[in-house]
């Protein structure tokens, strides 16, 4: 009996790994929600996370993401959210069967407005680069590491870097799910995100 049970999993394994994809050339939809906190003071926040994400071309993406949400502070609650336009070029892959790194470049810009500044200091308009890899270590399972240096236009002066991790599994062509880290450093805020990922091609 234990044999059948062990042939069926990795019958149901080989069956989403199979059929799963990358995050990096495919059309996909994102929805999900964050908690952020401070490790320096009180400041809490939930955001609504909302992505999609296209292929350009056969080495490119275009993405757009809204964000929106609320940040505690001192007791008192202050609205925020956050639109932006992303090009992402990703290059071939290197590695072997074990693990595949895909590594990508990007460029994007964006409007932010904080009803208190915690991200940037001010509201306006923004510009960002973009630095990462996908590690993928089958159909199914593949980690994200990168970073986004971003700032105003309007205030050169005014920047931010962000460090962000991903793992994301796709159970199928169609479903998948994330798990998100990210951390702002000059805000000292840190973000943990689940997200539905759903994939209609």
């Amino acid at each position: 009996m234990k044999i059948l049970q062990n042939l069926a999993l990795l019958f149901f394994l080989f069956a989403v790994t199979a059929t799963a994809k990358s995050r990096l050339g495919e059309y996909f939809l994102g929805f999900g929600y964050s908690i952020a906190e401070s490790g320096s003071d009180d400041r809490e926040a939930d955001f609504l996370r909302l992505t999609a994400q296209a292929p350009n071309g056969s080495n490119s993406d275009i993405g757009v993401y809204l964000d929106y949400g609320t940040m505690e502070q001192n007791g008192s609650d202050a609205s925020s959210w956050n639109l932006g336009l992303d090009y992402l070029a990703h290059f071939n892959g290197i590695g072997g069967r074990s693990a595949l790194l895909i590594p990508y470049l990007g460029a994007g810009v964006g409007y932010l407005d904080d009803e208190r500044p915690i991200r940037l200091g001010k509201d306006g308009f923004t510009w960002s680069l973009l630095l990462g890899s996908e590690i993928q270590f089958s159909n199914s399972l593949s980690v994200h590491l990168g970073g986004r240096f971003l700032g105003l236009w309007s205030e050169f002066g005014e920047n931010e870097f962000t460090a962000d991790a991903a793992v994301t599994w796709w159970f199928d062509a169609v479903h998948g799910v994330s798990f998100e880290y990210q951390r702002t450093f000059e805000a000292e805020l840190n973000y943990f995100t689940f997200k539905y990922l759903y994939s209609w091609q």
